[in-house]
């Protein structure tokens, strides 16, 4: 358990912009100039995240993305390759390891963090809810219902993952590669792997999805502080707009792994 953990839901914002303003949080939480946070935010259109370790050329399908206007945005997480919409929470744990009670080994941040959403599932009257401890993911009658990724760096740790309350397959199907990757072997289509919250409980607003998940960390932290982001962290995420949409960033695995082979 641990306190003064901040609240945060952002709404839904740019999809680039999301991915500047995890970064300008972790650095407000190593600073200490913000508390530990549970950030929420989606993305207003779909994006796809790429975990920080990825390849694009192996994980996007470049020209079908770009024919549809889908920006391919590197996380500073790890993880695999996610589409996201405004279908989706997502929602990032950000912590500084030095003040905190909670896990800093990656297998235990995983196993930690995970039970916010079993807390949320359940509170939903879903029974079958288990977390997948190979693939790190929170399952629901044996399909995934969110994945996850992480980053430790500079003594803070980030984890974070999706909440699905509804899901565009067609559009993923067309712009990822292998969109069967990140599910349990056997999966030959993503549906048959993965559900969402409007298919198992029927009609939920993002909005209460969004309750029941502030519910759930709540109960796994002992409480919620609820804030905004405050301007200095606005300020950086605005400030690292640049990176995340430069070629040198979004390609960073495909240009080191190109070097490589040299």
């Amino acid at each position: 358990m641990i306190y003064m953990v901040r609240f945060v839901d952002a709404g839904a914002v740019d999809g680039v912009y999301a991915g500047a303003l995890l970064e300008a949080v972790m650095k407000a939480v190593e600073e200490d100039k913000a508390d530990n946070t549970l950030l929420f935010w989606r993305p207003d259109a779909p994006t796809i995240y790429l975990g920080f370790h990825q390849r694009v050329g192996v994980e996007v399908n470049v020209e079908a993305a770009e024919r549809m206007d889908i920006p391919v945005v590197r996380r500073v997480l790890g993880g695999g390759t996610g589409f996201c919409d405004e279908n989706q929470v997502i929602y990032n744990l950000i912590y500084r390891m030095a003040d905190s009670k909670l896990p800093y080994r990656p297998a235990d941040v995983y196993q930690h963090t995970l039970k916010g959403l079993v807390y949320a599932l359940r509170d939903l009257g879903l029974d079958s809810v288990e977390i997948d401890e190979k693939r790190y993911g929170v399952y629901v009658g044996g399909k995934k219902i969110s994945g996850s990724g992480q980053i430790s760096a500079r003594g803070v740790v980030n984890s974070g993952g999706s909440f699905l309350i509804d899901f565009d397959f067609e559009k993923m199907d067309a712009v990822l590669l292998d969109p069967v990757k990140n599910l349990r072997a056997g999966v030959l289509k993503a549906q048959d792997g993965m559900t969402y919250l409007r298919r198992e409980v029927g009609d939920i607003s993002v909005e209460e999805a969004a309750k029941y998940l502030k519910g759930g960390f709540s109960r796994l932290l002992g409480g919620l502080d609820d804030d905004v982001l405050s301007g200095l962290e606005v300020d950086s995420a605005y400030k690292l707009l640049d990176k995340y949409k430069s070629r040198e960033w979004i390609y960073r695995a495909d240009i080191r792994f190109e070097r490589r082979s040299i």
